[in-house]
């Protein structure tokens, strides 16, 4: 099983949102050990806010090899080619945590230091929806790269 981190600023708040994190990671399962680590929001100033959260962040990347940030100017991959490129990081043996930023995004020093960006999409989206939409996208990738027929 593939190890994979999910790193998110803010917890889940919505019940709706709650069921259909428990929905995707059970249905991830079979194809990665899903460790979600919640963090909490700083306060105060935005820039002191990112800037703090960043500091709290980094400790936690020491052990990946492959961070991904989730940003509005990440990179767009439709459903095939995100499981083409998580296949090519699991052929090289590389540990991933995809990483939801507070309200605020990330302090621009985080966006540097992180070469890696996804963008789940050009409009915005709630956190709460978009920390689902990544867990069905990544199951959604695990049964292309395995050849089932969830992917249409």
């Amino acid at each position: 099983m593939y190890p994979i981190s999910l790193i998110a600023f803010g917890r889940l708040r919505l019940e709706p949102c709650r069921g259909l994190e428990r929905h995707y990671l059970d249905m991830l399962r079979p194809y990665a050990r899903m460790e979600v680590t919640e963090l909490t929001e700083g306060k105060g100033d935005p820039a002191r806010q990112l800037k703090e959260e960043a500091e709290r962040l980094r400790p936690k990347l020491k052990a990946v090899t492959c961070p991904v940030l989730l940003t509005p100017e990440g990179k767009l991959r439709d459903s095939g080619a995100l499981a083409k490129w998580l296949g090519e990081r699991m052929d090289r043996g590389e540990s991933l945590a995809f990483i939801l930023g507070s309200s605020h995004g990330f302090d621009p020093t985080l966006k540097a230091e992180v070469k890696e960006q996804l963008s789940l999409s050009p409009l915005t989206f709630p956190h709460e929806l978009s920390r689902v939409m990544l867990l069905e996208q990544l199951y959604r990738a695990f049964t292309i790269l395995r050849g089932k027929d969830y992917h249409k």
